[in-house]
């Protein structure tokens, strides 16, 4: 993976390599070589030392400050290597005359000494990591502790320099220049550098997580700048003061290389996870939306555009039959197809499970339905999936832009119902959306309209499930979630009333009772001495919108007498980004109050990752989709591993939700989950069972 404007990059690196050979053309005949005053090449020196040494750190960093799990033994010798070279480059920087003396007076001999040093020390390391395999460090626990013992060698080594440079034979002699032993020092410098070069190349293959054209650049330019250290006469001359700029530019490439790279790669990493499906590589719910957004603002009415959404029918009876691995390979078999029957501008997503969504921008309905006849036909031929032939067919559902809505909500809710026909139809079709699909509209108006008094009729309540602190296995709160028994209609899931609330509006007084009851109830277990920990109650995203909502909360808090640090809010990363000033006047009104702050169902919602740094966030909790099946499921472990980790480097507190098996309890022990929620502790309960848990003790009641 490159970094952002890599090419213009490289391009500059590979023109400054080629500047080398005519200036040393220039400067290997002494006559050319310039002499700047002391105190002008003092500075700029200085200036470019610090940069180096900034530099080394950052390497040195990289290689001990990343999560140990995910440290490599060859990043850490590179670190260790890198520690020498920032400490040597300090010295050598100090050793400079003009500088105040260290232990004995500085001297171009003295300085020199420790630039040797440094340029071994890195040559030797950069030698280190192309050699080395890319082996974790936690196989040898003892290495988190190699750089104390670098550290101890490199401070007795420097002092005995410092204290006695003339230990070593004379390196540069005034008014006459480089000695032999000087200049053989630095040919093998060259020779180590152009060496890890060649080594880089025949072993491209096995360096991974770094930038590999920037390291290149990096080895060759200080190859290059060693070369005007070998032909300098005077210190302070063009010559010196050249090598020291190719260095410069060296380690700007080599900070690209290992450090910008090593930063950049997670994030790049996951906003690519945010945006894709790990499994078939297309991209995802979230990206497609994005996607439809951008058609439905570009589109004209005499150039319209076509959503078609694909299900895969029965698909569950190969999960069931053959076994989920076979199920991912046919999904994969499946998109492939589908790609490959598209016309070459379509856009194709995988929505969810076992459907995928195609954007058809400059399409009418009629050559929507000739697509969709296209993939039907395509689908009708068997898959072979190993051993298995298998045959399976799609149902596929309508919609057209601006003819059937003009948002993406409204277009995705008729593409699913019409989704619904073509599957209720028999399976095997295609259904473009008509007004007849009316029956799906008026159960939605009947929730609504029976949504509006369920409040006062006291047809609402709250269920609440425990979460647990992984490591002690105490319970540290509880998330309180809506239910609605309606007399008419029966028990109404709440995947069916809550999208009915927000978007009728009646989310607002319903999620201002949630609060306060959800509130009421946490104050009265602490008044019954009960340990019930924090509240978490999910905030919707209208809910979100309110200007006042810090208001209301505090209010609330205030009637019921629960303490803010009690209170936990729950809130969507789409929420967060709909309106970022909105929502950065919000979450600085709701950190003053001292509430908590969690992202839900994180890895779902929106692919920018900016708002992590920006906003007061306390808390991550994972979505129950990747939970689900690790740890067989490689890509699901991967994700939950990456979130954790950012989690942790952000010291955020991360939440496993949907936890249901004693291998993903074990699995999220492991890489260090703060907390987890799940059947496989409790079903959402009534208050007064909940108050049987407590006091029964969830441990106990868990096993």
């Amino acid at each position: 993976m490159r970094l952002p404007g890599q090419t213009g990059h490289r391009l500059a690196g590979m023109l400054l390599l080629a500047a080398s050979i005519p200036l040393l053309v220039w400067q290997a005949v002494p006559a050319n070589q310039l002499t700047i005053s002391a105190p002008a090449f003092l500075a700029a020196h200085s200036m470019m030392e610090i940069f180096a040494i900034i530099v080394a750190a950052l390497v040195f960093f990289t290689g001990h400050g990343v999560q140990e799990t995910m440290r490599s033994t060859r990043s850490m010798v590179l670190g260790c290597a890198f520690l020498a070279v920032a400490l040597f480059d300090i010295l050598h920087f100090l050793s400079y005359l003009g500088m105040p003396d260290l232990l004995s007076p500085n001297s171009p001999h003295k300085s020199i000494l420790f630039w040797l040093c440094g340029r071994y020390a890195a040559g030797i390391g950069l030698l280190a990591y192309v050699l080395l395999p890319e082996t974790p460090a936690v196989r040898f626990p003892a290495s988190r502790y190699g750089w104390a013992g670098v550290l101890l060698v490199l401070v007795t080594l420097s002092y005995g320099l410092l204290a006695s440079p003339h230990i070593v034979p004379a390196m540069y002699v005034t008014g006459q220049g480089l000695t032999p032993l000087k200049i053989t020092l630095e040919w093998g410098v060259f020779g180590l550098y152009i060496a890890v070069a060649v080594l880089l190349v025949v072993r491209r293959k096995q360096i991974t997580n770094c930038d590999f054209e920037s390291l290149m650049l990096a080895l060759l330019l200080m190859a290059a700048g060693e070369l005007f250290f070998i032909v300098y006469v005077e210190v302070s001359s063009t010559a010196n003061l050249l090598g020291h700029t190719y260095k410069v530019f060296a380690y700007y490439f080599l900070y690209r290389a290992i450090y910008a790279e090593a930063v950049s790669r997670p994030f790049r990493q996951m906003r690519h996870m945010l945006s894709h499906d790990d499994l078939t590589g297309l991209p995802n719910r979230t990206a497609f939306n994005d996607k439809l957004n951008l058609a439905i603002e570009h589109a004209r009415q005499d150039a319209p555009c076509a959503v078609l959404l694909l299900d895969l029918d029965h698909f569950q009876n190969v999960n069931d039959t053959l076994g989920h691995e076979q199920g991912d390979l046919l999904l994969v078999a499946v998109a492939q197809r589908i790609r490959t029957s598209l016309p070459k501008a379509a856009f194709m997503a995988r929505f969810s499970g076992d459907e995928f969504v195609i954007l058809l921008e400059n399409a009418t309905a009629e050559r929507a339905k000739q697509v969709g006849q296209d993939l039907l036909q395509a689908m009708a031929h068997e898959f072979d999936i190993g051993n298995d032939r298998l045959e399976i067919s799609v149902s596929i559902g309508i919609v057209t832009y601006p003819t059937n809505g003009e948002s993406v909500s409204i277009l995705m809710r008729y593409a699913d119902l019409a989704l619904h026909r073509a599957k209720s139809s028999g399976r095997n079709c295609l259904m473009v959306f008509s007004r007849d699909l009316s029956e799906a509209l008026q159960r939605r108006v009947l929730l609504e309209a029976r949504l509006k008094h369920a409040l006062a009729r006291e047809e609402l309540a709250l269920h609440y499930q425990p979460k647990l602190e992984i490591r002690s296995g105490r319970l540290v709160g509880w998330e309180a979630l809506l239910r609605w028994q309606s007399p008419e209609l029966g028990a109404v899931s709440p995947e069916e009333f809550i999208p009915v609330a927000e978007q009728s509006g009646l989310i607002l007084p319903i999620g201002d009772w949630v609060l306060r009851e959800a509130c009421r109830q946490m104050r009265a277990w602490q008044d019954q001495g009960l340990a019930a920990g924090t509240m978490a109650v999910n905030l919707s995203t209208r809910q979100f919108r309110q200007t006042d909502l810090a208001e209301e909360i505090s209010v609330a808090l205030r009637d019921t007498g629960l303490a803010p640090g009690d209170l936990e809010l729950e809130i969507t990363e789409s929420s967060i980004m709909d309106n970022l000033d909105t929502a950065a006047n919000v979450l600085a009104e709701l950190e003053q109050l001292g509430i908590r702050i969690a992202v839900d169902d994180f890895g779902t919602g929106y692919s920018s990752l900016s708002y992590l740094k920006t906003f007061s966030i306390h808390c991550l909790k994972i979505d129950r989709s990747f939970i689900r099946d690790i740890p067989g499921d490689d890509n699901d472990t991967a994700i939950v591993r990456t979130i954790i980790a950012l989690a942790m480097n952000l010291d955020l507190t991360v939440v496993a939700e949907g936890v249901e098996t004693e291998a993903q309890l074990a699995y999220l022990r492991a890489n260090h989950c703060d907390q987890a929620q799940g059947y496989l502790f409790s079903r959402p309960l009534p208050p007064g069972e909940c108050i049987k848990l407590m006091r029964k003790g969830l441990r106990q009641a868990a096993a």
